[in-house]
């Protein structure tokens, strides 16, 4: 649009917005303020809501992965699940074992 055309000067004047009288800006301004705020809850997102019904599942499956990670680095960090590069590969590999199933039946001290 050139704005140099009758027709498009009249076309602007018409799509022009126009201000919203002041009632209803008032009623607009009014809306946030009659909505309920359920009691001691502080305007804002609070990092509480992480554990809502709607975000339960979320929140569990980052706290099982965070478990999952910290006993790994602590099997790892302890010698108990070493490498199959270590000597001792097998005796590990057994008291891994017998660590995550203390009832499963090994052959620690069984020799014949």
């Amino acid at each position: 649009m050139t704005g140099q055309d009758r027709f498009e000067r009249e076309l602007g004047q018409a799509m022009e917005p126009r201000p919203a009288p002041a009632d209803l800006q008032r009623r607009i301004a009014r809306i946030p303020l009659e909505q309920p705020r359920p009691r001691g809850e502080r305007p804002g997102r609070s990092w509480w809501r992480w554990f809502s019904a709607e975000s339960a599942p979320w929140a569990v499956s980052v706290a099982g992965a965070l478990a999952s990670l910290a006993v790994g680095f602590w099997l790892g960090f302890s010698g108990i699940a070493d490498g199959a590069d270590s000597a001792y590969a097998s005796s590990s590999d057994e008291d891994l074992v017998a660590l995550v199933f203390p009832s499963a039946p090994t052959t620690m001290g069984d020799e014949q």
